[in-house]
């Protein structure tokens, strides 16, 4: 069994209507990303059991970040991105090679939340993306 300790992670982040890809890797602190397909059920007469068969695909992704104020960073990247439909955001692997890399397109970012923190402690952001379709590739 291929075990491994996950130590780092790739994170790119792009809106498709223009402007350019910003990697967030160096600000993510945890990531995220479920894949899954509705069930749509084809039951039949006859059948003893219910019957699924995979339907449109459902994709989420969290991440956690630290915030980071400067231009092209966390807060003006995510804060550009809120309502869109047209994010891509692309996530591997990178603690071994010939890693898995994932691209979700057309994924929708909700909430940002640029303001978050406490005296003397680090401003952090958690959001979540989701819709829109995944490919698989390596690194």
């Amino acid at each position: 069994m291929a075990v491994f300790v996950f130590t780092g992670a790739s994170v790119t982040m792009a809106p498709t209507t223009g402007g350019t890809a910003v990697d967030l890797s160096d600000h993510v602190t945890s990531v995220s990303l479920n894949y899954e397909k509705d069930s749509i059920e084809t039951t039949a007469m006859g059948a003893t059991g219910h019957v699924f068969t995979g339907g449109l695909q459902n994709l989420s992704v969290t991440l956690e970040l630290n915030n980071d104020q400067a231009a092209s960073s966390v807060l003006e990247t995510l804060y550009t991105n809120v309502g869109t439909g047209t994010t891509q955001l692309i996530i591997s692997n990178t603690t071994g090679a010939g890693t898995q890399k994932f691209t979700c397109v057309s994924m929708f970012l909700g909430a940002s939340t640029p303001v978050n923190g406490a005296v003397g402690e680090l401003s952090k952001q958690s959001i979540t993306l989701t819709g829109g379709s995944i490919t698989k590739g390596t690194v």
